[in-house]
């Protein structure tokens, strides 16, 4: 029992630490430092800055030119209209781009978003459907590697095509800017640029020569693809190509550009451990660029936490004029939740003192023991095989056991809602389930999930961020119900010990108190289907950064273990819990 008594501490701990302010999100660091600086390629001019009107006739188109927008489709939800769309590109072909227009007359802040390589617009809709949702007109385009006139599958093909291309882009983002001042509905003082990882180096080169833009943000960008390749991969090409694509390419390399940005505002925003873009190759980046600028370094890969949103949304919040949360969940909610988090690990502590000062039979140590130890690591286990980890630096975020301990303080909201219905039914309807336990935890079990439809459709329809929401709809949950174990035991005492005196009477047909430990493990069930409806307490969880899945805007679908694994796994965890709770019953 020792050692009960020191596991049950140990995550009494971990729930307080975890919902602490201080451990939602990792905060920014100091710049690395870097032994070796990085230089640019033999061969070429080692000047890192360009006088700022020097090869701007490169980037230069008809602004007159018709855009000729050819709309493919729209949809709307929750708020935002998303339209799927091409323009004419001044160097030839269409541009396909996503168009996310938020619900109102507007004047509306104007954002372009720019993907990585090799990506596509559809990456970065995630992020800029919920920038919509803040007041925000946004465009994510294709860059010209992702459209059919590209002759490879390979994004890059280190000729002198890939300096075309990437000309392309820029005129091709500008006409975006274009399209944003067309509309009405957009506030031409308010427009702000995000690139991720090859979309924030691009966004340097076109920081240097558009300047309708207040703010650039720069996110895992290094100086460009001569930085980004130079090294092995160059100098392994033959002579005459690598000296060909590089007289490309050097005279356009963002990092050469950067430094003519003023008077609009930079963002750099990296990570220390990103092995994509390492800080040998940002930092060169970073210091190149011009003042206004600020620099924010965490500790993270190529994929940064949830803190370099949150930094982002604050900047561009005072840049732009949008909110600074990009939450759904208002602030008031943290606050409940805080404090629903402290009276769960109190009642942890006084029912782990009442249990050991009392004497119970083997059985109901048993599912005390199922209750709190047993499906805790089951589902860390479970998140391991399906957190849906990418195979890159992004995917080291969030440990397998802090992802697990988030999800069980995220089902203990969940446990209010099971263990309402569940008194309701011993106080109103003592006859209904005094004769059957199994009768008993069936309506443990259903109770809960008879509200799985309405609230669910009611948060969605409270949510301000719909995409947020759909997308932790679309993660596996059983793990994350099985997760719930680790704090049903100290759910339930917050509720109802303080009016012991008042339902303990009702409670009497069953022989029950309410330190009984086979009373949790049927509240513990209906609670897992409680834990159903709880989607707001989990997108809350999601923000803070404790629950990893939906986290990382670019994350797709989680992958791993299989549905039928994932459902094998939960139902081996109930029918266990069901089994002690009878067994417990039985020997008291």
């Amino acid at each position: 029992m020792k050692t009960l008594h020191r596991a049950l501490r140990v995550a009494l701990l971990a729930l307080v630490i975890l919902g602490s302010p201080a451990c939602a999100a990792a905060p920014a660091v100091p710049t690395p430092e870097v032994a070796d600086p990085w230089t640019p390629p033999r061969g070429v001019d080692p000047t890192l800055s360009l006088p700022c009107d020097q090869n701007r006739r490169l980037f230069e188109y008809d602004a007159q030119a018709p855009l000729d927008i050819q709309e493919i489709g729209r949809k709307h939800s929750s708020g935002v209209t998303v339209i799927d769309l091409t323009y004419a590109s001044p160097k030839g072909g269409r541009v396909p781009a996503l168009l996310f227009v938020p619900d109102g007359r507007g004047p509306f802040a104007g954002m372009i978003f720019q993907h990585g390589m090799p990506s596509s617009r559809y990456d970065m809709r995630y992020l800029a459907e919920i920038y919509a949702h803040v007041g925000v007109v946004a465009i994510a385009i294709d860059a010209p590697f992702n459209r059919s006139e590209h002759d490879n599958y390979n994004p890059l093909l280190f000729r002198e095509s890939d300096a075309r291309e990437q000309i392309q882009l820029i005129v091709d983002l500008r006409r975006a800017v274009d399209l944003l001042l067309a509309r009405p509905d957009v506030d031409p003082q308010r427009l702000a640029y995000l690139g991720s990882s090859y979309g924030g180096a691009m966004g340097g080169l076109l920081a240097g020569v558009e300047h309708r833009l207040r703010g650039y943000v720069l996110m895992v960008g290094d100086g460009g693809l001569v930085s980004h390749f130079s090294g092995a991969r160059i100098e392994g090409l033959p002579r005459d190509k690598r000296d060909a694509w590089l007289a490309a390419m050097w005279p356009i390399e963002p990092l050469r550009y950067v430094g003519c940005a003023a008077p609009a505002a930079l963002l750099f925003q990296n990570g220390t451990l990103d092995t994509m873009v390492p800080p040998v190759h940002a930092i060169p980046y970073q210091q190149a660029g011009s003042e206004p600028k600020t620099m924010l370094w965490y500790e993270a890969g190529h994929g940064l936490p949830m803190a370099a949103y949150e930094d982002q949304a604050v900047w561009l919040a005072d840049l732009i004029g949008i909110s600074p949360r990009l939450s759904a969940i208002p602030d008031g909610v943290a606050v409940v939740l805080y404090t629903w988090g402290l009276l769960t690990a109190g009642s942890l502590a006084y029912l782990t003192r009442s249990l050991r000062r009392q004497r119970q039979p083997a059985g109901a140590w048993f599912v005390w023991a199922l209750a709190v130890i047993f499906l805790g690591p089951v589902a860390a286990v479970a998140y391991r095989l399906s957190a849906g980890e990418r195979g890159d630096p992004s995917s080291a975020g969030v440990s397998a056991a802090r992802r697990a301990v988030g999800s069980a303080a995220w089902a203990a909201a969940g446990s209010m809602l099971g263990g309402v219905g569940v008194l309701a039914v011993l106080v109103y309807a003592p006859t209904l389930a005094a004769d059957s336990m199994l009768r008993q935890l069936v309506i443990v079990t259903l109770l809960p999930l008879a509200s799985a439809v309405l609230v669910p459709a009611a948060a969605k329809a409270l949510s301000r961020s719909d995409p947020v929401f759909r997308d932790s709809i679309r993660r596996p949950i059983l793990a994350e119900l099985a997760s719930s174990g680790l704090v049903l035991a100290g759910a339930y005492p917050v509720v109802v010990l303080g009016l012991q005196r008042v339902v303990g009477p009702w409670l009497g047909p069953f022989n029950l108190e309410f330190t009984y430990p086979p009373l949790w493990g049927a509240l513990a069930v209906g609670t897992m289907a409680g834990a159903l409806v709880t989607y707001p307490y989990h997108l809350w969880m999601i923000r803070r950064g404790v629950i990893r899945w939906g986290s990382h805007p670019a994350a797709d679908d989680a992958r791993g273990l299989a549905w039928y694994w994932q459902a094998a796994l939960f139902l081996a965890a109930l029918a266990a819990m069901l089994a002690a709770v009878m067994f417990s019953t039985g020997a008291a």
